[in-house]
């Protein structure tokens, strides 16, 4: 009996059914909207824009070449490769016949001028007097003419040479040979004479010198650099800052390209060098998404964050690649929305 009713408690204990579990009520459901991803605007000032291809061009006073005026016969090499020389130190002595008779020409036609001028002078005097015939001075008057003419001709000559009359006396009372001087001051870095060689002015040099005198970079770059930019002369291991001389107004009709021309401090571009210009951006400038950028028929403006929302700030591109653009016209460490056609 006992086992029965131990049994029939045992059974009602089992079908007593289980605690229900309590479960958390689901979070109500919140409107949702697009919202605009900021990102913060960094400094242009060590980005690379552009670069162009450029080779350093010698100034007046920087390179001379040394040739003959006339047909020369090298007569005596006075310098070496390597050496410097002074402005006026003569390099080369060389004998020319066509120049050696224009200087004999002069000489010979000032004899006659003074011999003429000398008669002239006398018949003016016997004219006074009486004693004189009009044709001998008139004949005189034309002689003194041609050879004036003549001197002049020959002077001609010489000046085209770079000889003067008192160099062309020279010439004439001495052995003939005629110094070609360094019209700078500078190294010699060739020197192609020969004793004894006979050559044309429209030959190779005789020798070439490289001076002092500063350079100037010519570059041709694809599109133009912006205003504000910075540049730098790059050739091997010579970084030179440049500055901006001008642009030219007219587009190589090769390749729409524009050449540009930039100076620097004395002695930091060799002469010759071939290189780029790199352009570097202005420490005002900023770095921004190119999809930031809204283009409207009024210019380029950016949507930028502000304490109260975001307003619209008006930039100026100086350059744009595929993804990043620099502007002009935001403030430092400026935070704009990444895409500016959203919805702020």
């Amino acid at each position: 009996m006992k086992r029965a009713v131990l049994a029939t408690m045992m059974v009602m204990g089992c079908d007593k059914p289980p605690a229900t579990m309590v479960l958390s009520p689901p979070p109500p459901l919140t409107a949702t909207s697009a919202t605009t991803r900021w990102v913060e605007s960094r400094s242009a000032e060590d980005t690379a824009l552009l670069e162009a291809p450029a080779r350093v061009l010698p100034s007046p006073d920087g390179i001379a070449s040394i040739s003959p005026p006339l047909q020369a016969r090298v007569v005596r090499v006075r310098v070496r490769p390597g050496q410097r020389v002074t402005a006026q130190e003569p390099l080369i002595d060389g004998l020319m016949p066509e120049l050696l008779h224009a200087a004999g020409d002069l000489a010979g036609e000032q004899l006659k001028v003074d011999a003429f001028t000398r008669r002239k002078a006398q018949l003016d005097l016997l004219k006074s007097e009486g004693l004189a015939r009009l044709a001998e001075l008139a004949e005189v008057d034309a002689q003194l003419a041609t050879a004036r003419a003549d001197a002049q001709a020959a002077r001609a000559t010489l000046r085209a040479s770079g000889v003067s009359d008192k160099q062309a006396e020279a010439l004439v009372s001495g052995d003939g040979v005629l110094s070609l001087r360094a019209p700078i001051a500078g190294l010699v870095t060739s020197v192609e004479a020969v004793p004894g060689e006979v050559r044309d002015p429209a030959g190779r040099p005789l020798a070439q010198l490289v001076g002092a005198g500063d350079g100037r970079v010519e570059a041709r770059f694809p599109s133009t650099p912006g205003e504000g930019a910075r540049f730098v002369f790059l050739a091997g291991s010579v970084t030179a800052p440049v500055e901006l001389i001008s642009i030219s107004p007219r587009f190589e009709p090769s390749d729409g390209s524009r050449l540009a021309w930039f100076s620097a401090d004395a002695g930091l571009l060799p002469i010759g060098a071939t290189g780029r210009v790199r352009v570097s951006a202005d420490p005002s400038w900023r770095v921004v998404p190119s999809r930031a950028l809204l283009e409207e028929r009024g210019g380029v403006r950016v949507r930028q964050r502000t304490a109260s929302g975001s307003e619209l700030i008006e930039v100026k591109v100086i350059a744009r690649s595929g993804a990043e653009a620099v502007v002009l016209g935001l403030a430092a460490n400026a935070v704009v929305a990444a895409d500016g056609a959203e919805s702020p």
